[in-house]
């Protein structure tokens, strides 16, 4: 009985010893992170395509880990998503870097691009960029997937060209964007700023006579049913990029960290890759289908003022916040290799 009693005793501390530990143990140690994501562009543009097929890879990687839930096209407006992802809205967002750069002005360093994303990568560009989107807009800059592609302009009839050996774009009626909006104001257009989605209609009913689109996707929104004449030389970078809420990222596992950063990095030259075949590919059929293409007179004053023109809006952007310009001039050698 004597035993008994012992054993019944040293039962009891053991059970409520594993009660101790097991509660010590934290609450969904396994738990997979919800994330959410939202996008900018319509769904058959090669940019959201992209977005996605990255989003597929992170997850099979972090399945168990991580796991983003795409948010349905347009349930936050193009303009308010970054905003929405400093804000904790949204964890994480596919974005041009100049539809927020109001709020961080050196973003125009990776719209206005020359280097390539191993030269801005080695070079610290990304790293710059990133440290300051953290400081200035509480987001975790993830890296750069819009490298491959550029600009040029498109019209409705033949451009016409100043003494200068520049673009004549007096009478036209532009439609604008935040990546190339200084570039056209430096010539002297008028724009007028219209979401993709809304252009086809503004072409159809001569709203706009002319607009400046990537390199690729132009037969996609089928706005070379309206725009027969193209300005070369392109200019710029496609600055698609991938931000992550600040405070969600420092709240995420090293190995989820890892998985979303490494992921991005591996998109970054796969679809440098793409884009660039996809940019051959879309003039040759541009060709084919009878646009017309035309050459600046004078392609290097004309490219150095796209670039100059940008930088000029980041300066002026960076003074009125009362923040300093010193480190301009080293974005700038990063940027333009």
């Amino acid at each position: 009985m004597k035993f008994l009693k012992i054993s019944m005793f040293a039962y009891f501390f053991m059970i409520c010893g594993m009660s101790v530990m097991l509660s010590s143990i934290p609450k969904n140690v396994n738990a997979e992170t919800k994330l959410t994501l939202v996008y900018p562009f319509p769904d058959f543009l090669q940019y959201t395509k992209n977005c996605k097929a990255l989003v597929a890879a992170i997850n099979k990687r972090g399945k168990g880990l991580i796991k983003i839930e795409i948010l349905p096209f347009n349930s936050i407006k193009m303009f308010q998503q970054a905003p929405a992802v400093s804000k904790g809205r949204v964890d994480l967002n596919c974005i041009p870097a100049a539809f927020y750069a109001r709020a961080v002005p050196e973003l125009e360093a990776v719209s206005t691009a020359s280097s390539s994303i191993e030269q801005a990568r080695n070079s610290g560009g990304i790293d710059m960029l990133d440290k300051l989107q953290q400081k200035y807009f509480k987001v975790k800059y993830l890296g750069w997937t819009g490298d491959g592609n550029k600009f040029r302009f498109y019209m409705r009839n033949t451009p016409k060209f100043a003494s200068n050996g520049l673009v004549d774009f007096k009478g036209l009626k532009l439609r604008g964007n935040p990546i190339y909006g200084a570039f056209i104001e430096a010539m002297g257009g008028t724009q007028h700023s219209l979401p993709a989605t809304a252009t086809y209609g503004a072409l159809e009913k001569g709203v706009v006579d002319a607009a400046a689109w990537a390199t690729i996707g132009l037969r996609g929104l089928k706005w070379d049913k309206m725009l027969r004449h193209a300005v070369e030389p392109d200019f710029y970078a496609t600055d698609l990029g991938w931000i992550m809420n600040l405070k969600k990222w420092n709240g995420l596992s090293k190995e989820a960290q890892n998985i979303l950063q490494s992921t991005v990095k591996e998109f970054e030259l796969s679809n440098r890759d793409l884009l660039a075949k996809m940019h051959k590919e879309e003039k040759a059929a541009l060709l084919k289908g009878g646009m017309k293409f035309h050459q600046v007179p004078n392609p290097n004053k004309y490219l150095k003022l796209a670039v100059d023109s940008a930088y000029q809006r980041m300066i002026t952007r960076l003074k009125k916040a009362k923040r300093s310009t010193d480190h301009v001039a080293k974005l700038r050698a990063a940027w333009q290799q």
